[in-house]
């Protein structure tokens, strides 16, 4: 059953984030993921979202999408992406 790590990000430091994006991208691939929805230009047609970017990466189950998440590779990440936007992460099983 497919999985999908869907992240909602409001930038705050461009370039931190432009290192996140590429590092996070391989750690993607290097567990089977992929990038499956990239998007930087959004409209809210209703409510008070905002985000900068939001993004899909696709897995081919959820144990492979947590290998990726909780892997060596991805951890040394997330103190960029901390530094780099404030985050919404979430896990979805479909």
């Amino acid at each position: 059953m497919a999985a999908y790590f869907v992240a909602e990000h409001k930038i705050t430091d461009p370039t931190a984030y432009a290192e996140y994006r590429s590092k996070a991208l391989a750690a993607v691939d290097r567990y089977g993921g992929q990038l499956f929805l990239g998007a930087r230009s959004i409209e809210v047609l209703a409510g008070s979202w905002q985000p900068d970017r939001f993004v899909v990466l696709e897995f081919a189950d959820m144990t492979a999408l947590k290998a990726m998440y909780e892997s060596p590779d991805y951890q040394s990440l997330i103190g960029i992406r901390e530094g780099a936007a404030t985050n919404v992460l979430l896990a979805i099983e479909a």
